[in-house]
């Protein structure tokens, strides 16, 4: 078996809209635009597949697989596992990453970040009422 990922924590969720996947950290705030491929490959590390089930069944090399497995993990969203559980890739999810036709690639955004991690019952200005966030 080979390296394996996993969803870094609870309060990363993600959800799929018209093939685009937004993935959202609620603990930092900071949400994830991700490229077709990259949703692909989200939805197959989430079900333990591994970068090289990953490549072995979409007839790819793994190595660049891994590596954007590495960008999750640096953003915090997927966490190592010593190896991969061994789950086979779904077969939607390797035709979705074949027919994509980009690099899996991830954009950051932060300009909700202080919304996202804001306490809506405890952080907000009595008469001004939610979204708007106490100042100091």
């Amino acid at each position: 078996m080979s390296q394996g990922y996993r969803v870094a924590s609870r309060d990363v969720v993600s959800e799929s809209f018209d093939g685009d996947v937004v993935v959202v950290d609620l603990a930092t705030g900071r949400y994830f635009s991700l490229s077709r491929s990259a949703g692909a490959l989200w939805d197959m590390f989430g079900a333990g597949a591994s970068p090289a089930s990953i490549g072995a069944a979409a007839g790819s090399d793994p190595a660049p697989i891994a590596a954007f497995a590495e960008t999750l993990c640096g953003h915090g969203l997927l966490v190592r596992q010593p190896q991969g559980s061994g789950a086979a890739p779904d077969l939607s999810a390797i035709a979705r990453f074949a027919a994509a036709g980009d690099a899996p690639e991830v954009a950051v955004f932060d300009d909700l970040a202080e919304l996202f991690t804001a306490d809506p019952i405890h952080d907000v200005e009595e008469p001004a009422g939610w979204p708007v966030v106490k100042q100091g």
